[in-house]
């Protein structure tokens, strides 16, 4: 196990960029301290030197990063319809940054935002931490938010904690797109997703409130389709659906000329499977062609601030949370061990 801090970068703004890299025998995962990201993860004799996941080549790049490569995503994952919210009998305002929504936690989001960084070399554990002060991009409350990567032999752990002074929303995902092959694009994978149903969305991909049935529609994820064969059937070019999940359910990915496979666990009730089908080969985006990647972000359910039938994301004034993603590789062979 081995923990390596350098600086990659500096920002106009004159902060420095720092890569941390934590590394066992079954991996090597490059971190940035810029929106917290996952820059890239190198699986022990894996074919490609890139790893299996999307990133752009800069680190500096991150500051402007518009598909949020492998960022920290918040205070609020996914859309907010009409960029608002009440709490209370208040109305909050937020800055709309997708037509009349709000994207991610907008222009402030925490993707584009330098984390302090705080280390373990004894539990390979890496902890990122930011603040954003009431009344920021619109939200209240004074907010403290923790993101912890802990490796640990062929498991990543990705985990947040907040704490806040006032009530607030909070919903924080990872936004890494995964790409086990290491290049082309995810048609060959398979995908499994324990849900029998999904967010019901409208056309602007904000919730309408119902969860849907995916059986009997190409969004059926539950019997490990082929990516290609379900995409070709569906009208939008691919899916970008939140799946309802029960928590502690498992989300599999597999590539089948490598050999490797992910598994993906969650303490939360949603995973949003976007194929990555709006990617569009501009270096904004890394030069990726749409299907260049898979997300399985797990959250809240999109727009939950505006849905109370939808588990609430509100974090009370004085109160804590915490929630977990484990990411757990099969089919690496590592590196310590002869073939």
């Amino acid at each position: 196990m081995a923990i390596d801090i350098q600086p990659v970068g500096r920002l106009a703004s004159g902060e420095t960029v720092s890569m941390v890299e934590i590394s066992n025998q079954y991996m090597r995962v490059r971190l940035l301290n810029l929106g917290a990201s996952l820059w890239k993860l190198i699986p022990a004799n894996h074919g490609s030197s890139d790893g299996v996941c999307l990133s752009l080549p800069e680190a500096t790049s991150y500051a402007d990063n518009p598909p949020y490569l492998g960022c920290t995503v918040g205070p609020v994952a996914n859309r907010i319809g009409n960029s608002a919210f009440m709490l209370g009998d208040e109305t909050y305002a937020l800055t709309p940054n997708e037509g009349p929504n709000h994207l991610h936690g907008g222009p402030t989001g925490f993707g584009r935002r330098i984390w302090t960084i705080d280390t373990d070399q004894r539990s390979n554990l890496v902890k990122f931490g930011f603040a954003r002060p009431d009344g920021e991009g619109g939200y209240p409350g004074n907010l403290e938010v923790e993101v912890t990567w802990h490796l640990e032999e062929n498991c990543l752990q990705f985990s947040w904690e907040a704490r806040s002074d006032k009530a607030t929303p909070v919903s924080i995902t990872n936004h890494t797109y995964w790409n086990l092959a290491g290049a082309g694009t995810i048609e060959d994978h398979h995908l499994c997703v324990e849900s029998p149903e999904i967010v019901e969305i409208n056309d602007q991909l904000i919730p309408t409130g119902v969860l849907t049935p995916v059986e009997g529609t190409g969004f059926d994820l539950t019997k490990n389709p082929r990516l290609g064969d379900v995409i070709g059937q569906l009208p939008l070019g691919g899916i970008d659906h939140c799946y309802s999940v029960a928590p502690g359910a498992i989300a599999r990915l597999e590539e089948p000329t490598s050999g490797l496979s992910l598994m993906v666990e969650t303490s939360l009730g949603g995973i949003q499977v976007y194929t990555g089908h709006q990617l569009d080969h501009s270096p904004a985006q890394g030069e990726y062609g749409p299907l260049s990647g898979l997300c399985l972000e797990t959250q809240y359910f999109p727009d939950a601030v505006n849905n109370s039938d939808f588990a609430s994301p509100i974090l009370a004034g004085g109160d804590e949370i915490r929630h977990w993603t484990k990411y757990t590789f099969e089919g690496i062979w590592p590196a310590s061990a002869d073939r």
